[in-house]
């Protein structure tokens, strides 16, 4: 009888501590989740998609998801220096085959 009651603790106790630990990997894994959400967030304002489109001479890139102007210039370095000088916190990203595309690499 004894053994019996010491097996049933030891099941419970082990029960007890495996839901403990289940718990404390939920809260912590809620925690990573809000930090890399948080994380994202920041990331997608610090990044900037672009697609270029040519008229002419002048080279115009518009935010990819919202078709947003972003700058307009008439070669590579004219673009660059107004993508600093407007988005000094943000990395403008543009497909490198539309760059080559447009003789813009």
């Amino acid at each position: 009888m004894d053994l019996a009651v010491e097996i049933i603790i030891w099941c419970l106790l082990i029960w007890l501590a495996s839901k403990f630990f289940l718990f404390y990997l939920q809260a912590k894994n809620e925690i990573l989740k809000e930090e890399i959400d948080d994380l994202t967030k920041k990331l997608k304002n610090k990044i900037i998609h672009v697609n270029v489109e040519q008229h002419g001479n002048v080279f115009y890139l518009y935010e990819r998801e919202t078709d947003r102007f972003i700058v307009q210039g008439s070669d590579i370095n004219e673009i660059k220096k107004k993508c600093a000088d407007r988005f000094k916190d943000a990395v403008i990203v543009a497909d490198s085959d539309e760059l080559k595309k447009y003789g813009l690499e």
